[in-house]
């Protein structure tokens, strides 16, 4: 079983013996395996994205990394990694399990930006057909549906009360164009002159 939540993405990595190496993977849809539902097929080792989905083929390590983004909970159900040949073809059964996003659950609070868990399953298949199975779920700070209600709703007022910082911490100027404080300054010094002034005269 994967496990998943609203919002967040799900990583299958889907490991196939090396004779396999040069055929087509897809992921598919669907209780029955003979009729599933083919969502993203492999083009040799680029990088196909369909809609949420995405895969790829690393026919280096003989990996198929599939990425399903945007979760929700429609997304739950069965799903296959398989590769097309002639006659039968091989695939690995996939449950995927989407869960809601917990009310008390605070993401735009996760700094690294993402929450991750780790499962690796290996299964050995007839026909030497050799297949592991492991997922990442990431919980995307972006993505977050609260994270963006948060932007939206705090973003004005942090604005409005920098504004008004700024405001009220600019420099204040006097009628004649200079700064107040030193208009003061300017004041004293001439008072003091016109006294040292007068006590030469007597």
């Amino acid at each position: 079983m994967v496990n998943g939540h609203e919002w967040g993405s799900l990583t299958v990595r889907c490991r196939y013996h090396s004779k396999w190496k040069n055929y087509t993977k897809y992921w598919c849809r669907g209780a029955d395996w003979s009729a599933c539902e083919t969502l993203v097929k492999t083009d040799k080792e680029q990088l196909v994205k369909k809609d949420r989905v995405s895969i790829r083929d690393d026919q280096t390590d003989f990996v198929v990394t599939v990425t399903m983004e945007e979760l929700r909970i429609s997304d739950a159900g069965v799903y296959w990694c398989g590769i097309e040949r002639t006659g039968f073809d091989p695939k690995f059964k996939v449950n995927v399990n989407i869960g809601p996003v917990a009310p008390h659950a605070c993401p735009y609070l996760d700094f690294e930006g993402w929450d991750r868990n780790t499962r690796k399953t290996e299964t050995s298949m007839p026909g030497d057909f050799l297949l592991s199975v492991s997922f990442v779920y990431h919980r995307s700070l972006l993505s977050s549906i609260y994270f963006k209600i948060l932007v939206f709703l705090e973003l004005p007022l942090f604005l409005s009360m920098l504004s008004a910082v700024l405001w009220v911490n600019r420099p204040q100027r006097c009628s004649g164009g200079g700064e107040v404080g030193l208009g003061k300054v300017q004041s004293s010094d001439a008072k003091n002159r016109e006294k040292n002034f007068q006590a030469e005269r007597k």
